[in-house]
């Protein structure tokens, strides 16, 4: 895929599987709605989960967006992840985010129950592999 195809898939609904190094050295893998724009994933999180905890201690990862459907495409990133507690403009990043999954009358709905969550994770990808089919 080409860098308009990959930004089109990755604008697709998908669930993201990030992949991080946790405390005791094995990997620690979390299914995530994000929102990828200008190179970097962004995922609205809790800031004391357990994989937030990683990226702070090593903040290299992975993450894996695939179809389930054929022709299988999938997107497979590595980068490097920066904790932002309360950000500027969260708010606005939130509602990118779950407006992804969710139709655009029900975010707000969606959202207030969650108000105690105040982190994003940013993953700057700095390599990416992708394809347009499966095996």
């Amino acid at each position: 895929m080409n860098d308009e195809e990959i930004q089109a898939f990755l604008d697709r609904p998908f669930t993201a599987v990030v992949a991080t190094v946790g405390r005791t050295g094995n990997v620690h893998s979390v299914p995530v709605w994000y929102r990828f724009a200008e190179g970097s994933f962004r995922i609205w999180t809790d800031g004391s989960r357990a994989w937030v905890k990683n990226a702070r201690r090593h903040p290299q990862m992975s993450v894996a967006v695939a179809e389930h459907e054929a022709p299988f495409a999938a997107v497979i990133a590595r980068g490097t992840a920066e904790v932002l507690a309360d950000p500027p403009g969260m708010a606005d990043e939130v509602r990118a985010i779950v407006a992804r999954y969710i139709p655009e009358a029900e975010v707000d709905a969606y959202i207030a129950p969650w108000s105690s969550l105040r982190t994003i994770v940013r993953i700057e990808a700095s390599g990416i592999r992708a394809w347009g089919r499966g095996y």
